[in-house]
């Protein structure tokens, strides 16, 4: 296999790759250097273009593999997010039914690394074997045409994604990981942006714009604080979201322009997980962080009913306002804006946290175990995070009482965990 994104002006190695990494990388090593490729698998003799050279390391992506490919390869559905490409889909050269098991070693791997022996030791004790699985409905397109949200930039009247690893924008004429709703817009021959014209005029270079399908209004297209129809009018500001879990059916209004889970099985998904964690009872009192639009403390609202309480803390305004209206339904659920710190570590019934990518913080961690909470839950988005956090919650006296990660987000290396204590 030789890819056709290959760059002549990279210099190349020959290596044997041995293991898998953090970041969608296998792993081999040439003349004492680690080299950390992307688009390999463990066992393949690969030609690797070097993208970045360090005097311990060297990054690069696999442009040919030299003798017989994995069992676990497949051809690439998306060659523009390939090697030399855009990011976006740095598993998708790895077969589906694979993908989780890539995810789980990464998880061990990690959880031990990160979190020590003392962490590992413990989860053993406790009956937890981290593994990650996949959604089922994303088994039968391979977590294709799954992402109700995009996020692209304008380049010489077409929209474009970042090279991997750089600012430089490439120009797409595919994205194989939006939902159907969006793929039929017409973005990726300038029709789309052609109709957007009339209201806007021609859109500068480098300018940023967010496609997306919600599941309970139009799809929409929100760009420089304004939002658009899938004819280029200007149209409501906001988008609708419900989501179904069980019996239950929640409802949301949500910023065109702020956070949602990418992935359509995503919010239910994660709904289901943290409540099955948190165990809420009527007349609980939730200290949430990190809370977003209020996609987990409708439920958590909800849950503990009116004689309850849930504090609600984020942020990013925007945000808050929008979990505000959501939570109108529910007076005993209060969301504020709060540049989150240890000091907004009170004592509650049960604390949640789902923090940004770099996680909570030995301080917060310590200090949430520290808190007169039954249960913290934690949902982590890197790892690495979740193995510094859940190992300094241990060592101040909590104990996990479960760890499930789930694949949402199938063709990239990333996966959430929710993890409880208690």
């Amino acid at each position: 296999m030789t890819t056709p994104a290959a760059q002549a002006h990279y210099s190349t190695v020959d290596i044997t790759l041995e293991d898998i990494g953090h970041g969608g990388i296998a792993i081999g090593r040439a003349e004492g250097k680690a080299i950390l490729a992307r688009f390999g698998l463990p066992g393949e003799r690969v030609r690797v273009a070097l993208t970045e050279e360090r005097a311990r390391f060297a990054r690069g992506d696999v442009i040919e593999v030299l003798g017989d490919p994995s069992p676990y390869r497949q051809a690439h559905p998306w060659l523009e997010a390939g090697p030399g490409g855009v990011g976006g889909a740095d598993l998708g050269h790895v077969v589906f039914d694979y993908q989780h098991e890539w995810k789980t070693r990464v998880l061990s791997s990690t959880l031990r690394r990160i979190g020590g022996q003392s962490l590992s030791d413990h989860l053993e004790t406790q009956g937890i074997v981290p593994a990650v699985t996949a959604l089922e409905s994303d088994r039968a397109s391979g977590g294709w045409a799954s992402r109700t949200r995009i996020d692209v930039t304008v380049t010489s009247g077409r929209f474009g994604m970042f090279r991997e690893g750089s600012r430089e924008v490439l120009p797409i004429t595919s994205m194989p990981l939006a939902v159907k709703e969006i793929a039929e817009l017409g973005l990726w021959d300038g029709s789309y942006l052609t109709r957007l014209a009339r209201s806007l005029g021609p859109l500068r270079d480098g300018q940023r714009v967010r496609i997306l399908a919600p599941s309970a209004s139009p799809v929409a297209v929100s760009l420089g604080g304004r939002t658009f129809d899938a004819t280029g009018a200007e149209s409501s500001p906001f988008v609708r979201e419900e989501v179904r879990v069980g019996e239950e059916n929640y409802r949301y209004r949500v910023r065109a322009s702020g956070f949602w889970q990418v992935h359509r099985e995503a919010p239910a998904t994660l709904i289901d997980l943290v409540t099955r964690a948190a165990g809420a009872e009527p007349g609980d009192h939730i200290l949430e962080l990190y809370a977003g639009a209020g996609l987990l403390t409708v439920p958590l609202a909800r849950a503990v009913g009116a004689t309850g309480r849930v504090e609600s803390l984020e942020g990013a305004r925007t945000a808050v306002e929008d979990a505000r209206a959501n939570l109108r339904p529910y007076p005993w659920a209060r969301a504020r804006t709060a540049t989150i710190s240890v000091r907004d570590i009170s004592d509650a019934d049960i604390l949640l946290a789902d923090p940004p990518r770099s996680g909570l913080g030995i301080a917060a961690a310590r200090a949430a175990a520290a808190s007169r909470a039954r249960r913290i839950v934690l949902v982590s988005c890197d790892p690495a995070a979740l193995a510094r956090d859940v190992a300094a919650m241990v060592e101040s006296g909590r104990s996990v009482e479960s760890m499930r990660a789930v694949d949402l987000f199938p063709n990239t290396h990333h996966f959430e965990v929710v993890t409880a204590l208690r």
